[in-house]
């Protein structure tokens, strides 16, 4: 496993997400309880740091841009964000919100024990089906042939893996605010790769409607 540390200064890490001198005492301490000193914490802070200096590598150019034209997007999303009615539901598209679908759908909360895969419907009519999902682990190999299945990433990370009519594969990997629509007949696949479960809406308009 890789650490990567951010650092702000050589005596203390202090950013956001940096391992904070607490934390770090609180790795050290045994099982009896018995807690380092000071200098033991500097010592493996100062090892950290270290470490992370000597594994450090550049960022790849593609990640970079990928990573930019996410807080764009999230900008993007925060000025355009508007109030979404859960009887007035819009079309689930490229365009999606999540932010304001996020907000939409904030009171709704799974059991605190489903197992892998729960499901809330928000809509069901003759034009489609839509839900909010929570998925623990993946979701196991499926088809559909007269619905096509769309979804919004509200939380979490996935990959996806489809598999056209002639036989052609290819894989998706979604986070947080991501959009994605499968194509009827294809088969599919989710592993969810975020540590919490992912939670989605998902939406499967009726090609018959």
């Amino acid at each position: 496993m890789l650490i990567f540390v951010k650092i702000k200064d050589s005596n203390c890490l202090k950013n956001k997400h940096d391992i904070a001198p607490a934390e770090i005492k609180n790795l050290l301490t045994d099982e009896n309880e018995i807690r380092p000193n000071m200098l033991e914490v500097q010592q493996t802070e100062a090892a950290l740091v270290n470490f992370a200096e000597a594994h450090s590598v550049p960022a790849p150019s593609q990640l970079r841009a990928k990573i930019l034209g996410k807080i764009s997007e999230f900008e993007t999303h925060k000025r355009t964000q508007a109030k979404l009615e859960l009887s007035q539901l819009p079309a689930l598209d490229n365009a999606a919100n999540w932010l304001a679908w996020q907000d939409a759908v904030a009171g709704i909360e799974p059991p605190a024990n489903f197992k892998n895969i729960h499901l809330h419907t928000i809509e069901s009519n003759e034009k489609r089906e839509l839900f909010v999902a929570w998925v623990k682990e993946f979701v196991p190999e499926e088809v559909h042939h007269d619905v096509v299945e769309s979804f919004l990433i509200l939380e979490g990370s996935c990959e996806c893996h489809i598999t056209n009519q002639k036989g052609e594969t290819r894989i998706v990997r979604l986070g947080q605010g991501d959009f994605y629509s499968m194509e009827p007949e294809e088969t599919h696949d989710i592993i969810i790769t975020s540590l919490q479960p992912a939670k989605a809406i998902i939406e499967w308009r009726k090609l018959a409607a």
